[in-house]
């Protein structure tokens, strides 16, 4: 059985880094975010290693070996994301994880509709089939997502398919809800109650999980020691006896997910923009609608 080891946080809290550092281990694969859901238009999307997607010789591999096992496959369309359309049975899959009595009704449809389990057991499978074909190419035996969304981990973790391990990344609420701001042209209200539902979520679908299955990490600890922060990291997923390296970049990757995966140096900085770009008022706002639940994270 494959490890299997998973990002989990918001968005904005330094996934891509933490996926650059830890995919320096001989021992990990990964592509970054296999549910590759923001990649907009393939014909023109670049993998990290600079070539777009449908002309990377890493991805035209991925295809090949996934075609000998029968398992249909297109750059432009991974098939591996629990996507809400507004179908039910898309709806069960995708919408995220919830209070008791919603993932009780959620658990109930998945056991009532067929056509639904069979859905999910076919993005299960093609999530795996990828995942294997990564860790063949790579010559990793544990494979990392950075998807980052909880409800792909309740789905990975209750397959059994999988080792499922969790990292929770956290960073203050106030940077990511600024960089959610800069990104989504949004309202400070808007951006912290979307950080704060997820971190709810995420809180939820740990609690539904073994203790040692799970390690949480903070995005300035990483960015201030990266090197013990990583250490630590490689010997809770079993992955001993291996250095971090800093230089990252001097690794060939494939990885899927933010801008950041464009760029050409190795440089770790602590990002702390917003305590300049925030203003008393927005600070405020974020206080009222996220302030106790970033303090609950040890951000006074």
């Amino acid at each position: 059985m494959t490890e299997f080891v998973y990002i989990l946080s918001p968005s904005y809290s330094g996934s891509t880094l933490l996926t650059y550092l830890l995919a320096t281990h001989p021992d990990i694969a990964t592509v970054g975010e296999l549910k590759a859901s923001a990649m907009g238009d393939a014909e023109n999307y670049v993998c990290s290693c600079g070539v777009r997607i449908r002309e990377c010789p890493f991805w035209l591999g991925v295809a090949r070996r996934l075609r000998g096992r029968r398992v249909p496959f297109d750059v432009g369309d991974f098939g591996t994301h629990f996507r809400p359309d507004g179908s039910m049975c898309s709806s069960l899959l995708g919408t995220g994880v919830r209070g008791r009595f919603f993932e009780a009704a959620r658990w109930i449809g998945l056991r009532l509709m067929l056509e639904c389990r069979r859905t999910l057991r076919a993005i299960l499978e093609k999530n795996r089939a990828l995942a294997e074909v990564v860790c063949e190419i790579q010559g990793g035996a544990t494979f990392l997502d950075s998807s980052k969304d909880p409800i792909r981990l309740k789905h990975f973790a209750s397959s059994g398919l999988w080792n499922v391990k969790a990292i929770w990344l956290t960073r203050d609420g106030r940077g990511s809800s600024c960089s959610y701001m800069r990104h989504h042209d949004a309202r400070m209200d808007e951006a912290a109650a979307a950080w704060r539902a997820v971190q709810e979520e995420c809180e939820r679908v740990l609690a539904g999980m073994c203790r040692g299955a799970w390690t949480s990490v903070r995005y300035e600890d990483l960015c201030r020691d990266p090197e013990g922060t990583t250490r630590r990291l490689f010997g809770f997923l079993g992955c001993n006896g291996h250095e971090a390296r800093l230089d990252f970049r001097s690794i060939d990757h494939h990885i899927l997910g933010n801008q950041m995966r464009l760029r050409s140096a190795s440089e770790i900085y602590l990002d702390e923009r917003w305590r300049s770009e925030l203003d008393a008022g927005d600070l405020g706002v974020f206080d009222n609608v996220a302030g106790e639940v970033n303090r609950r994270y040890g951000y006074e």
